[in-house]
């Protein structure tokens, strides 16, 4: 009995640990990470190809976004809520996307729907507004 309660103590220990080490940022390290960061974008399209663009997260909830274009997106708003989820607002939508938001290391978070298919790749481009 207790050799049983062992493994299945010792199982669910490290499935707990490869989850948290694998897993999503909290609230507070997404905030940290997005927070007067600049960035190069990527948006994966749901049904194949990519949408390229920079964006900076100015720490008065401003969602600075440049695309190829030369031209910005204006109006927009972004925040992390208490699931630590990025979101962002755009006049087009009814209510703010978004999105959980995972640390890949080098300097790159990778953003993923509530299905858990990759929406965008971020890769850092320094502190504060580096767009223009």
């Amino acid at each position: 009995m207790f050799k049983t309660f062992f493994i299945v103590a010792t199982a669910l220990l490290v499935w707990t640990q490869e989850a948290n080490a694998s897993g999503y940022l909290t609230a507070e390290q997404a905030a940290v990470a997005l927070t007067d960061k600049s960035f190069d974008g990527v948006f994966h399209k749901p049904k194949g190809g990519k949408k390229l663009f920079k964006v900076y997260e100015a720490p008065d909830g401003k969602h600075h976004v440049l695309r190829p274009n030369g031209k910005f997106d204006k109006g927009r708003e972004w925040f992390v809520d208490d699931e630590g989820k990025h979101c962002t607002t755009n006049k087009k939508w009814k209510n703010p996307r978004c999105s959980a938001v995972k640390d890949m290391g080098n300097g790159t978070l990778a953003k993923y729907d509530g299905k858990g298919r990759l929406t965008h790749t971020l890769t850092y481009l320094g502190d504060g507004n580096k767009l223009n």
